[in-house]
């Protein structure tokens, strides 16, 4: 199929609007649903999932759309703003599934409010790809079999013990060398919600099992004023704090812990080094960043570069976690992939086969992506260090994830 073999890569440079195609009268339409935080307090990411899933669109739609069964088919997206809100998030996915009719659906960014909608999706039989690792808790033998409520829902993320684990090993790796004595205590600063809960608790054990000693302070997810906490995290006297989950809260928090003077190094989770740049933000101590899955302002790989040079040439804002972007877009082309293979778009079962059995050279690694039986992918963490004194000045570490999960971590 040449939308497909024209491969991702060589489709961003192209100079596209964002909106879909038209659907032509001798096309027919491929109904996908896209639910996303186009407002609320996860905007950052949920702005990222839209313009994914509008640049994917367009550029399969260029090259020709999808050829299923002898007929062609034009994507045609149903984008539903969440509002950061799991009721929502529900009636959003009722929607589409009941109403719409969409064959498969995009999202949503927020951790627990997927598996709130793979409920939905799953008896419905449409398929679902979440960018979110807290999948990992519920997708097992059981869940993912033919008939299990998970059948049709595909995790986008490496696994969250993989996720930390090599986050932890990059952020201590470029740290320690800037450090007067080699780091032993770590403090985790974490929004108090269910998704900061659950990939806090992996990351304290990468670092643990890093040789960390670590304490996990919890902030409010709406606190503002973050200086209370901060001046115990001080009183705590650590090498370093992790700034974890919510790169908007950690923009706010963390000129604040610089004023304190709170640490003598510092990790900010899913803050881009471009808006770390663009803000201005300096610091006389090392700063570590990271992105999910890898970095706008300061990526290695060629490719990315291409994406994201077309992704903001669309329209897309430069935010501090547009790389979640990345999560969602090669799907759509391992998708319109599968529906190809099977030649219809009423099976399904069939389709989530073909998913499982390919191996799809995209954007997001240099290695193929491909899923595990549990319906997850792997690949590595991008981690970058800001030199002391400077915005702009990064060096970008690539990590792989390990082989097992730290002692103390289930894996799930």
């Amino acid at each position: 199929m040449k939308t497909l073999k024209l491969g991702a890569a060589l489709a961003v440079g192209a100079s596209v609007a964002l909106a879909a195609l038209p659907i032509l009268a001798q096309d027919q339409e491929l109904k996908i649903g896209v639910v996303a935080a186009e407002s609320g307090s996860f905007v950052s990411a949920g702005n990222t999932i839209v313009a994914a899933a509008k640049l994917a669109a367009k550029q399969i739609n260029d090259a020709g759309g999808v050829k299923i069964g002898g007929a062609t088919y034009k994507i045609n997206l149903y984008i539903r703003d969440n509002r950061t809100d799991v009721n929502v998030t529900i009636a959003a996915a009722r929607e589409l599934v009941d109403d719409v009719g969409v064959k498969a659906i995009w999202g949503t960014e927020t951790h627990d409010f997927s598996i709130s909608m793979a409920k939905i999706t799953g008896s419905a039989k449409v398929l679902q790809f979440s960018g979110n690792s807290s999948l990992g808790a519920v997708l097992d033998d059981k869940s993912v079999a033919p008939g299990g409520w998970l059948h049709y829902t595909f995790q986008t993320e490496p696994q969250e013990w993989q996720r930390s684990g090599s986050t932890a090993k990059g952020v201590l790796a470029l740290l320690t060398p800037l450090l007067p004595h080699a780091p032993k205590h770590s403090v985790v600063f974490v929004g108090n919600d269910a998704t900061g809960q659950y990939l806090s608790s992996h990351y304290v054990k990468a670092l643990e099992a890093n040789g960390q000693q670590v304490d996990l302070v919890k902030y409010p997810p709406d606190t503002t004023d973050f200086s209370p906490l901060l001046t115990r995290i001080k009183g705590l006297q650590p090498d370093i704090v992790h700034f974890w989950y919510n790169g908007d809260s950690t923009l706010t928090a963390f000129p604040q812990a610089l004023k304190l003077d709170v640490a003598p190094s510092y990790f900010l989770f899913g803050v881009d080094p471009g808006i770390y740049a663009e803000r201005h933000l300096k610091s006389d101590k090392p700063v570590t960043l990271s992105c999910v899955p890898v970095c706008w302002g300061a990526s290695p790989y060629p490719a990315v570069q291409d994406y994201f040079k077309g992704y903001f040439d669309l329209g897309a804002a430069k935010g501090p976690q547009s790389s979640v972007s990345l999560l969602y877009y090669d799907y759509f082309f391992m998708y319109a992939k599968a529906l190809e293979q099977v030649g219809s778009l009423d099976n399904p079962d069939a389709v989530v086969d073909a998913i499982l059995k390919m191996k799809y050279q995209g954007v997001v690694s240099p290695v193929p992506l491909s899923f595990n039986d549990h319906h997850q992918v792997t690949f590595a963490t991008e981690v970058c260090l800001v030199q002391p004194g400077t915005s702009d000045q990064f060096k970008t570490a690539v990590e792989q994830p390990p082989a097992e999960p730290p002692p103390g971590d289930p894996g799930g």
